[in-house]
């Protein structure tokens, strides 16, 4: 039986404040890409393969502050190991109690640094690191098996976590380290902005955004299950439900989310037991994190003890 499942909606955005539709328009480089992958790949299809799986794999840019503010300045530095990769981590507050955020891709730790204040208000250590190939982190490609590797070692090195707080890619890679760990990561609560959850549906609108050619695309589906060491739609982050010590999820989603479908909350949010769904209309994909109802919100949820009834 589903336990504690509730529905929230956000207050609508400001009319003219939602965020932006992106355009549309296909760069020359991805127009060269589609060309290449067109011919060369028909005639080359295992090496049309890995370069599909190496672009699939490589942040185009890596995120970096025009402007620095306060909570930038104020951030306590610090470097940790994965594997050999050097990752960037950043801290704030002292609280005996540590909240972590996880990126999203071609992103940067410090992207989520707008619930820092209400945390460390509250009393919690938080924080965030660079993931592999982002921000000021080594690597230059990666992928979500990397990127929970991250994950499981920046828990490992603050000593265990009471929530974490994602966006996109990094909560897919979070719940991919939460259900892949042995013995597993306890976490009381966690947060799930933007996230896709069907692996099997980011691979469709990659392959299609490459167009690449139908021999092509199953040696890519082979190769990211070679990869993951597991079938691609067994990555979903509503099968993992029952394979994760998570005590109560927050899912955020946008219900015009132009990046990822609302369906993929919808999904988790009915797999999941003693989750929340939290909606919100206009703020889109980036602009979302950045709504300061959502930050009072995500705070009194992490902040929040949540006794559920034995039934």
């Amino acid at each position: 039986m589903k336990r504690n499942k509730r529905i929230e909606y956000l207050p609508p955005v400001p009319e003219g404040g939602g965020e932006a539709t992106p355009t549309q328009q296909t760069s020359a480089l991805l127009q060269l890409v589609r060309l290449g992958f067109g011919t060369a790949g028909r005639l080359f299809p295992d090496t049309a393969a890995r370069v599909a799986y190496q672009l699939f794999s490589t942040p185009r840019v890596r995120a970096k502050h025009s402007v620095s503010d306060h909570l930038l300045e104020s951030a306590r530095l610090f470097e940790f190991l994965y594997g050999r990769q050097v990752l960037k981590g950043y801290e704030w507050g002292k609280g005996e109690q540590v909240v972590l955020l996880v990126h999203g891709w071609e992103s940067r730790g410090t992207a989520l640094r707008s619930f820092v204040p209400a945390l460390v208000e509250k009393g919690y250590r938080v924080v965030a690191f660079d993931g592999p190939a982002h921000g000021n982190s080594d690597g230059k490609s990666t992928n979500i098996i990397h990127f929970a590797g991250a994950v499981r070692a920046i828990i490992r090195q603050i000593g265990g976590v009471h929530g974490i707080i994602t966006h996109s890619f990094g909560g897919a890679s979070t719940v991919f380290a939460l259900s892949n760990t042995l013995p597993a990561i306890e976490v009381e609560k966690l947060v799930l902005i933007g996230t896709p959850n069907r692996m099997t549906r980011v691979f469709n609108e990659a392959a299609a955004s490459m167009k690449l050619p139908t021999r092509v695309k199953k040696r890519f589906w082979d190769l990211l299950e070679r990869k993951l060491g597991t079938p691609l739609d067994q990555a979903d982050l509503s099968k993992a439900a029952d394979r994760v010590k998570v005590k109560d999820l927050l899912i955020v989603h946008d219900r015009f989310d132009p990046v990822v479908a609302f369906r993929s909350a919808e999904e988790i949010h009915e797999a999941w037991e003693n989750s929340t769904l939290l909606i919100s209309e206009g703020y889109g994909h980036y602009r979302l994190m950045k709504n300061p109802d959502l930050v009072r919100r995500v705070t009194e949820f992490i902040d929040v003890c949540v006794t559920v009834p034995v039934p």
